[in-house]
């Protein structure tokens, strides 16, 4: 998984999609050495997707209320 293909905006991705792109970011962040740059470049990514996952969760909360 290389942090330089991967978007900073994750909104073209559907759930299915972002959920899966977070379980291979899991998975190559357990692989990674924890003071290298591409830890950290992609740390930042999966924070990013969390922001997104929370975003959506909130929308989809205020659909249902």
């Amino acid at each position: 998984m290389q942090t330089s293909d991967e978007p900073a905006d994750f909104n073209w991705l559907d759930d299915s999609a972002l959920l899966s792109w977070r379980a291979r970011a899991r998975t190559e962040l357990e692989r990674l050495p924890l003071r290298s740059a591409a830890r950290e470049a992609l740390s930042a990514l999966y924070d990013a997707s969390l922001d997104e996952l929370v975003e959506r969760a909130r929308k989809a909360w205020a659909k249902t209320s």
